[in-house]
């Protein structure tokens, strides 16, 4: 359909009308100049008000720009121009911009045609956002800092009771004892467990974390979660369930690339809730490549989720029915950081279920198969002999230092120990015999990482592990970049910490 001429300008109108945008056009030969409806209504004037001139528009601007404001002008009769300026509308101060060209007629000579905008209130909102979004990221720095120390503050006087627990499960002669060394310690990791979830939740919601992947065995990893997966039942008196996985591909064929370590928590919550909601019956574990994906899903045969509370399960602090956290407890979180590891990893969650039948937890994530992998072994010693080694303990905690030195004590280690950055420079700069130091990163005086950097520059090849209470997202990345070697979150376990110790000590 072709549009005549005044109907094309009324068109025009409309969009300028709903954009709020005016035009004028202004002959220099003549001096004329005509204004749109728009433009009347931008400087506070009705139509009949005044006659539209070069002259009286300019009475409009700030002093302050008027010379800019006519040099712009200047500039659009070479090339297409925008420029942003003040102006007053009934006496009250306003932000426009025009945007311009001029071109030559042959009948009336240069020709300015202008678009002319007031953005006062746009300017007002972007400042506002603007204004927000540093509000916004003060907050997510405050956030942040803030998990980070109470990570630091919860896992140091855990590391204590956790550590002193192991070590009177494990060498007292008294049975009571132990019984309730045991108990203690089963207490700590669950309360540890507790604080990673919560910690993993305000991590995941933020964007902190992010997926590293890298290759590895997936049968392998099924295999081990497997087998902690057996202790689990016999820890809940529950050995009756049968657990079964099942392994598409073969043992030389299943190498993946893909951040272990989230696959690892994903199924060690799908399991703990097949575990939990099941009382007979039998769990299973399995996966199948199908085209570009990779589908695991667990099986139970437990109580199932009632129709009325799906919409419950992949949410934060809630289970499939409330009256469950009384009977099975738990605080609701499993299903709901499963969903956000299995969303990073580009995937997705679901799950079908039957009351009292069971329920199949299903994810897939992109499959990422390589045969670029050459697999490393770290062998496995149960014993240690370093009586011609020496380390030191960069420890401000005495709790914290008198564990790791029982940890050390049957593998005869000579072992010194330093309370603060400072010390432990002066130290390892003056002692050549110090062969590895366990370097907290909170210390005082001069903080782990500082005093890691120092050392490194006059002791290059000495090698420093990290053995800290921060235990966040990219802290490890932080550690390794200092020059340390390794990295070992608190609480610390005795077989981490002498394997880890192992990789550098013949």
């Amino acid at each position: 359909m072709k549009l005549d001429t005044s109907l094309q300008i009324r068109q025009l109108e409309k969009i300028h009308r709903i954009a709020g945008i005016g035009y004028w056009v202004y002959a220099y030969n003549s001096n004329k100049m005509w204004w749109s409806n728009i433009t009347y209504s931008i400087l506070g004037y009705d139509k009949q008000d005044i006659n539209p001139s070069r002259q009286n528009f300019l009475k409009h601007l700030h002093p302050e720009d008027l010379e800019f404001f006519l040099t712009s002008l200047e500039q659009m009769k070479k090339q297409l121009i925008e420029f942003e300026f003040r102006f007053f509308k009934n006496g009250e101060l306003r932000l426009g911009k025009i945007t311009g060209e001029v071109y030559s007629d042959d009948l009336d000579g240069l020709i300015e045609e202008v678009l002319f905008q007031d953005i006062t209130e746009i300017k007002i909102k972007e400042y506002e956002i603007e204004k927000a979004w540093h509000k916004a990221l003060e907050a997510e720095n405050l956030k942040n800092s803030f998990l980070a120390n109470m990570s630091h503050e919860l896992r140091t006087p855990l590391n204590s009771i956790i550590g002193f627990s192991e070590l009177l499960e494990t060498s007292s002669p008294n049975d009571s004892v132990r019984k309730f060394a045991s108990t203690i310690k089963g207490s700590g990791i669950q309360l540890l467990h507790i604080i990673e979830d919560l910690l993993k939740v305000s991590m995941l919601e933020s964007r902190v974390s992010k997926p590293i992947k890298r290759n590895f065995h997936l049968n392998q990893m099924l295999l081990d979660i497997k087998n902690i997966s057996q202790l689990q039942l016999k820890t809940n008196n529950k050995e009756h369930i049968q657990i079964n996985f099942n392994f598409e591909l073969s043992p030389t064929n299943d190498i993946i690339k893909s951040d272990q370590i989230k696959i690892r928590t994903i199924f060690k919550n799908l399991i703990n809730n097949a575990i939990k909601f099941t009382e007979t019956g039998s769990i299973t574990c399995a996966y199948k490549i199908i085209k570009d994906t990779i589908h695991f899903w667990v099986t139970d045969t437990g109580v199932g989720i009632p129709s009325e509370y799906e919409n419950r399960v992949f949410k934060r602090f809630q289970q499939a029915d409330e009256s469950g956290l009384k009977y099975y407890g738990g605080m609701g979180l499993g299903m709901y950081i499963s969903r956000l590891e299995v969303e990073l990893l580009g995937g997705k969650i679901w799950f079908v279920s039957e009351k009292n039948i069971g329920t199949t937890v299903n994810f897939s994530i992109p499959n990422i198969l390589t045969s670029n992998y050459q697999h490393e072994e770290t062998p496995i010693t149960n014993s240690y002999n370093w009586e011609n080694y020496t380390v030191i303990i960069a420890e401000d905690q005495i709790t914290n230092f008198k564990i790791l030195e029982a940890y050390l004590l049957k593998t005869n280690i000579n072992i010194l120990w330093a309370k603060n950055g400072q010390e432990v420079i002066d130290t390892c700069i003056q002692n050549p015999e110090i062969n590895i130091v366990l370097m907290d990163i909170n210390l005082p005086i001069v903080n782990g990482l500082e005093a890691t950097r120092a050392i490194k520059e006059k002791r290059p090849n000495l090698t420093i592990i990290a053995q800290t209470a921060f235990a966040l997202v990219g802290d490890k990345e932080k550690s390794l970049q200092a020059g340390c070697s390794d990295h070992l979150p608190k609480p610390i376990s005795k077989s981490d910490l002498l394997e880890s110790m192992a990789k550098f000590l013949p």
